[in-house]
């Protein structure tokens, strides 16, 4: 009798996950445990989210403990012989880290810093991805021209699973409040899906990512500066 075909580790992780099924949390022993012998279980389930696959941790979701994963969304059935379509190439390490130092690890869709708090949404943080201006599905590129920082929660397509959309009327009607610059500002940021930052937002960016000591010693220098122009 012929042996079974052997199975991929990503089918192996896909397989474990699916069974703990949509809204069903586990842990990084659990995943080690279910799959034993596949080396890095944890980058084979990471490699899961490019398929469709949308998995909290503790980083997006305040909720969990750091040892916990949600699972929110079934992608692409791999465990069941489906194929991925429209797959997207791996931005490389290099490339990422280049767009994030271009855009400052700003969210450039809502404006979060990456490690920070959403406005909305007291406890949980955002996390920063690479993600497509134009989508891959309609024919955009990888090219740098085509991709910017985005927190995991902009990025991700099924993000209404777990927040309430806004409403389209209420948006406009509070667009419509501002003066005729504010309109065209944000007018300008709809029509380039990505808000431009002043020269200030960025040395802030700047001087939030130093070490503590050195934000310190800038800060206390600024203030001097500010006491001495005042006075």
């Amino acid at each position: 009798m012929a042996d079974a075909p052997r199975q991929s580790s990503l089918v192996k992780v896909a397989t474990f996950v699916a069974s703990v099924g949509e809204g069903g949390k586990f842990t990084k022993l659990n995943l080690l445990e279910a799959v034993p012998g596949v080396a890095q279980a944890d980058r084979r389930m990471r490699d899961l989210r490019s398929m469709g696959w949308v998995i909290d941790n503790y980083k997006i979701n305040p909720n969990l403990s750091p040892d916990q994963y949600l699972l929110r969304t079934i992608g692409t059935r791999v465990d069941l012989g489906e194929k991925p379509t429209g797959q997207r190439k791996t931005i490389t390490g290099a490339k990422r880290r280049r767009i994030l130092d271009r855009d400052g690890h700003v969210c450039q869709s809502c404006f979060t810093a990456g490690g920070e708090e959403f406005a909305d949404a007291p406890g949980r943080r955002a996390t920063l991805t690479i993600g497509h201006i134009e989508p891959v599905a309609r024919g955009g590129s990888d090219d740098d021209s085509n991709l910017r920082a985005e927190c995991q929660r902009c990025n991700d397509e099924a993000r209404d699973n777990t927040d309430n959309p806004p409403d389209p009327d209420e948006v406009l009607t509070q667009a419509s409040r501002g003066s005729r610059k504010d309109k065209r500002e944000l007018y300008l940021w709809m029509q380039q899906n990505r808000r431009s930052i002043s020269d200030r937002e960025q040395l802030f960016i700047k001087w939030r990512r130093l070490p503590a000591d050195q934000r310190e010693r800038v800060m206390n220098a600024l203030a001097a500066q500010v006491i001495t122009e005042e006075g």
